[in-house]
């Protein structure tokens, strides 16, 4: 920011007089911008001075102005220093500053790659999986990761953009089964990532319960009520015998179930050991009683409201199966109408299809070659088809891990610090005991030997740290992920890797529809395809079609692609990271408000202007820079000057969202300074070519935030 150096110098040899040896770095770090500009542009809090000068803020802010005041000279940066309270404010130089900033802002100077700060940065987004559709839900995560990519990049670090693929495991096995089992279903020749997705989604619904049942959870079995007696010793309660599959069972349950449970009738038991949602169902003391799991109602099983005890009317044929219906899992009573696998119980299926699910993750597992070979070719149709969509979406990555790269090298880390005590084992599998940092136990290897998410990130981490010498990890995974990242880092910390002081989770909501969350698993996503073609014609009808005819055909299929681009990135950039994005196509294409195809159409203004006056950069060279004295221009002015540390401030925080809100505020900004100057029909030529040169440097600037967003623009809409 032009003037900061100056005001820090300033600071500096004041209070050098004063006795106080503060840096003017230091100084630097603590100037803020007055959130009003008549206050000034450049302020410094006198807080921390108050202890060593033994004064109050105010008091120190007062005596220091005037000392200020006679070090500023006619034509600098600073034009004066004014105490505000606990504040001084400085006040630049417009005709200087404009002098200097416009041009810097014109040459290209002001807008460089910023020089190398000699920190090597990884960003790793982009994390989807092979093997399953490619949704809206994903842009939020490409857009947030290449942006701050692009952000770190621009501040001078040796950036690498990276992805984690998540290519093997259940989701692979059950897209493989689904296709076995239904050889009938062609491979298409495009769109093929789409097609396994469909699989997948398909063999999902196929092996969930929901799908065939209202009730959703498995493992709730009918018992016949065989006695009902008063509790002992409170009359609220009774005390109800059951007959179960496993044996005789006593509940206790309120007194108002009494009503219908009379011997003989069947009701839903959930025996002890099972569980409902968040519930362990156990054995509890009812006041003397033992009370062996719970009777359901409606409510309870999810399939009404009602909270008393359900009376079972079970199917002939499935007491046909079972004798006396004791036994049969509730969730095969309650059958949803017109579901598949008819008249017969469908759990049993259910199973035999899973266990075969299973056979095939484990032929992949142990490289059976028939699976293997259709897993790679089945891969390369993901990968070429993600790149594809990375690609126009206006990203890329200079490097792509996948999951099946450390399956087996993450389980011989975990061994090794094993080995070194950082590690234990505990009931068969083996972790990091964290409880002491209120993170649980972190399992890394289960019982059966199996690694973990988090066994694979940190062998994942290992790579990055030795082989591609990262300084600084950047993780942008979405919230749900939050307690993972904190466990993985203190497994890190554990096992002596310094650079996990700059291992950072940048944690995002997820993007959601207007009726709800996404899910690949059920399948009601937007997928990429279908997502690009309702953009090119929704952007072809608002903005394009008029210039059928007009404009070269390929300058408005690129306009369309460059605009539907927008509306995606701008959408799902402008909110804070932790704000749920909702999706709506109308309100992102808008020409108006904050949107994307806005600020491209702001941008493309400036354009319109230039062409007009027919300027070009080398006219700006004689401009009269002190002719800008509106204070809409110098509104403009002060604010182009606060770009750098707005960018600074965003990649702090990781969070392009402050960009966003930037460029949308100087866009309104210019506006307003349009609609108060013409450049046009300025007073005279001096002035035309001072305004022009503003407007100039404004267009730059939103080009430039806006290309930190992913963001191409045009040069007419």
């Amino acid at each position: 920011m032009i003037g900061q150096d100056t005001v820090a110098a300033l600071l500096e040899r004041a209070l050098t007089q004063l006795g106080q040896q503060v840096s003017a770095s230091e100084i630097k770090a603590l100037l803020e911008t007055p959130k009003d500009s008549s206050h000034g542009d450049i302020a410094f809090p006198c807080f921390q001075l108050a202890r060593a000068l033994r004064k109050g803020p105010p008091v120190i802010a007062a005596e220091l102005a005037p000392k200020l005041s006679e070090e500023i000279t006619g034509g600098g940066e600073i034009s004066k220093v004014v105490a505000t309270g606990p504040y001084l404010n400085f006040f630049l130089n417009k005709a200087s500053l404009a002098g200097v900033l416009i041009p810097a802002i014109i040459k290209g100077d002001f807008l460089a790659r910023r020089s190398a700060t000699g920190e090597r940065v990884m960003v790793e987004y982009g994390n989807v999986n092979t093997h399953k559709s490619f949704h809206v839900g994903h842009i939020r995560n490409i857009a947030l990761g290449d942006s701050i990519a692009r952000m770190f990049d621009w501040l001078g670090n040796d950036t690498i953009r990276a992805a984690y693929l998540g290519d093997e495991g259940t989701h692979v096995a059950k897209c493989v089964w689904y296709l076995r089992k239904h050889p009938e279903l062609k491979i298409p020749a495009a769109n093929k990532l789409e097609f396994l997705g469909e699989a997948y989604s398909a063999a999902t619904l196929e092996l969930d319960v929901e799908t065939y049942s209202e009730v959703g959870v498995s493992g709730v079995k009918t018992a016949r009520v065989e006695s009902v007696s008063d509790h002992p010793s409170e009359p609220l309660w009774n005390v109800v015998t059951l007959a179960t599959a496993n044996g005789s069972a006593t509940v206790v349950t309120q007194r108002k179930n009494a009503g219908r449970l009379k011997p003989g009738v069947l009701v839903p038991h959930a025996a002890p050991g099972m569980s409902l949602g968040s519930r362990q169902i156990g054995i509890a003391d009812r006041k003397g009683v033992k009370s062996e799991g719970l009777m359901l109602g409606e409510e309870e099983l999810g399939i009404g409201s009602g909270n008393e005890v359900l009376a079972l009317e079970v199917p002939q044929h499935l007491l046909a199966a079972h004798s006396e219906g004791i036994g049969i899992d509730v969730v095969e009573i309650f059958r949803r109408q017109g579901s598949p696998l008819a008249n017969q119980e469908f759990l049993p299926v259910i199973r035999k299809w899973s266990a075969e699910v299973s056979h095939v993750l484990m032929g992949l597992e142990t490289n059976d070659p028939e699976l293997r070979s259709f897993w790679i070719e089945s891969r390369d149709w993901s990968m070429d088809e993600l790149k594809e969509a990375f690609a126009w979406l206006n990203c890329f990555f200079d490097h792509f891990f996948f999951e099946s790269e450390f399956g087996e090298s993450s389980k011989e880390l975990v061994r090794t610090f094993q080995e070194k005590g950082v590690f234990v084992e505990s009931d068969g599998a083996v972790g990091a005991d964290l409880r002491k940092d209120s993170l649980g136990f972190c399992v890394l290897i289960k019982r059966d030997g199996t690694a973990l998410y988090a066994t694979r990130d940190l062998a994942l981490a290992q790579r990055k740290f030795e082989d591609f010498k990262i300084d600084r990890s950047i993780y942008v995974v979405d919230t749900a992920q939050s307690l993972h990242f904190q466990q993985v880092f203190r497994c890190l910390e554990l096992m002596g890797y310094e650079q996990v002081k700059k291992c950072f989770h940048c944690a995002y909501a997820p993007v959601v529809l207007p009726d709800g969350k996404m899910s690949s698993r059920k399948g009601n996503v937007i997928r990429m395809s279908s997502l690009r073609q309702r953009l090119i014609s929704k952007v072809n009808e608002e903005f394009l079609d008029k210039y059928k005819g007009e404009w070269p055909e390929g300058e408005r299929q690129e306009a369309a692609r460059r605009i539907a681009l927008a509306t995606m990135r701008y959408g799902m950039l402008n909110l804070d990271n932790n704000s749920q994005v909702v999706f709506d196509m109308d309100a992102w294409t808008s020409r108006t408000g904050n949107t994307g195809p806005y600020l491209m159409y702001a941008y493309a203004r400036t354009r319109s202007i230039l062409r007009e006056l027919g300027e070009s950069n080398d006219a700006f060279a004689s401009a009269q820079w002190e002719l800008l004295t509106h204070e809409t221009e110098l509104d403009v002015l002060r604010y182009l000057n606060e770009y750098h540390e707005t960018l600074r401030f965003a990649c702090e925080r990781y969070s392009p969202h402050i960009v966003c809100a930037y460029a949308y505020e100087l866009s309104k900004r210019f506006s307003r300074m349009y609609q108060n100057c013409s450049v046009l029909h300025a007073e005279t030529p001096e002035l035309k070519r001072a305004r022009a040169g503003l407007v100039q440097a404004t267009g730059l600037v939103i080009k430039h935030a806006l290309s930190l967003l992913g963001i191409e623009t045009l040069e007419r809409m």
